[in-house]
């Protein structure tokens, strides 16, 4: 009765995880960086360095913006009103593109580009301002013992939600056809958004610890590169992150290569966002359990096996049928929800104290590092003949092998872990 009692607020989450991962901004199956966007874009033929754009400006609004937003929150013992705010915030790009599309129909498709684009970076950089309160929430909510289980069902649960808009997606691609069709999912972008940020006002949130906020920017900024000095375990694995970019171009690349160069329909881009949703929910009711078992370290190790795996049948297997798609998007999500899980639970178990948000604003803004940068500059090299999808992808493959290889022989669970797995172990 009292785990069932200490969970409530963790189910109250669950519900705001599955309609952001149906429809909130920016992690939304509408709104989704590998699809949707990708599809958009190409729509309006933009160039692969364009496409590149979309990843790179993911992942930088995802961690840039955590430093101010975990500075300016580490003092609010109660998060979930900083996390409103930005989602509502976030949510006003997709009214405006979507307005705009609906009006225009893309016909300057340059400056239809560039204003996505634009917007598309407004979104994410809210999004990631969110993210440091947003696992300090998760620690309060999450007995620490079930820390690698239950934010694997949280993500398996947000993107169950992926899972399920798949169907909705394409039924409107069908029946009003592109551009009008990405008008409709972004505005219903919108309106979901507004609807879950009044669902996390909802929950319950325990009042966190007392935090001395520091006297100033420079200062917090200081107080960041010290624990990157310090913390021998987290700069480790942040070394091992920047091995694992690999990864993340093939997400950046993979549709629009199936797209231009194996024939598959943009109007089934919804498919593609569900079946990587649904390894992503198959994972994370399954093998996320590796966190608790056997540590952070082991998990993104498993991760990074499943990641040659999923490139291996996108890439190298010549067949061009269902199957192929199908598992390659499957196997994509299980790389993923595995990645997720080990780097957050990394993260959280070197983390020191009870708020989590500094330590999650160094790791997202260090291990993003070579993750902004690469697909833009691939891309640019690929718009110039320099590279091909065969040879950026080869690349992309020796550095998850060369990951591998890291994780196994250099990185280590963090001492927390360790500490924790050591008093669960009954004295002989």
């Amino acid at each position: 009765m009292n785990q069932q009692k200490s969970l409530r607020e963790y189910y109250k989450y669950d519900i705001f995880a599955f309609f952001n991962g149906f429809g909130g901004p920016t992690w939304g199956a509408l709104t989704y960086y590998i699809s949707i966007p990708v599809a958009f874009l190409t729509f309006l033929h933009a160039s692969k360095m364009q496409i590149g754009i979309i990843t790179a400006i993911f992942w930088a609004g995802f961690a840039i913006p955590q430093v101010w937003a975990a500075y300016a929150s580490e003092t609010k013992r109660i998060k979930k009103r900083f996390m409103a705010y930005v989602v509502i915030l976030a949510s006003f790009a997709w009214l405006v593109i979507g307005i705009y599309t609906l009006a225009t129909g893309g016909a300057s498709e340059n400056l239809s580009i560039w204003l996505f684009l634009l917007l598309f970076a407004w979104s994410c950089s809210l999004t990631g301002m969110f993210m440091p309160a947003n696992f300090s929430l998760l620690f309060k909510i999450i007995p620490s013992e079930r820390l690698g289980q239950l934010l694997g069902i949280v993500f398996a649960i947000q993107f169950g939600g992926l899972v399920v808009a798949g169907p909705i997606i394409k039924k409107i691609g069908v029946t009003f056809g592109e551009p009008v069709n990405y008008a409709i999912l972004f505005l219903l972008t919108f309106a979901i958004s507004i609807a879950i940020a009044f669902i996390l006002l909802s929950i319950k949130e325990p009042e966190g610890e007392q935090i001395e906020g520091s006297p100033s920017l420079a200062a917090y900024l200081g107080k960041c590169i010290n624990i990157i000095k310090t913390d021998r375990t987290l700069t480790t694995f942040i070394i091992g992150k920047w091995l694992m970019s690999g990864h993340y171009v093939m997400l950046a690349f993979i549709l629009a290569y199936r797209i231009s160069e194996r024939g598959f329909d943009p109007l089934n881009v919804g498919w593609f966002t569900s079946l990587h949703a649904l390894g992503l929910f198959i994972g994370g009711f399954t093998i996320t359990k590796i966190a608790d078992s056997y540590g952070p370290k082991y998990m993104l190790l498993t991760s990074h096996i499943i990641a040659i795996i999923y490139t291996i049948i996108a890439w190298l297997v010549p067949s061009s049928s269902a199957w192929v798609i199908f598992a390659a998007f499957v196997i994509s999500g299980l790389a993923q929800i595995s990645d997720n899980v080990g780097y957050t639970n990394m993260c959280l178990f070197c983390c020191p104290t009870v708020d989590k948000s500094t330590y999650v604003a160094v790791t997202n803004v260090c291990v993003n590092i070579f993750t902004v940068p690469l697909p833009i500059i691939l891309g640019l090299l690929m718009d110039r003949g320099v590279l091909t999808f065969n040879s950026t992808f080869a690349i992309m493959l020796g550095m998850m092998v060369v990951a591998v290889l890291y994780i196994m022989l250099v990185m280590r669970n963090p001492g927390a872990y360790l500490e924790m797995k050591a008093s669960q172990t009954p004295a002989s």
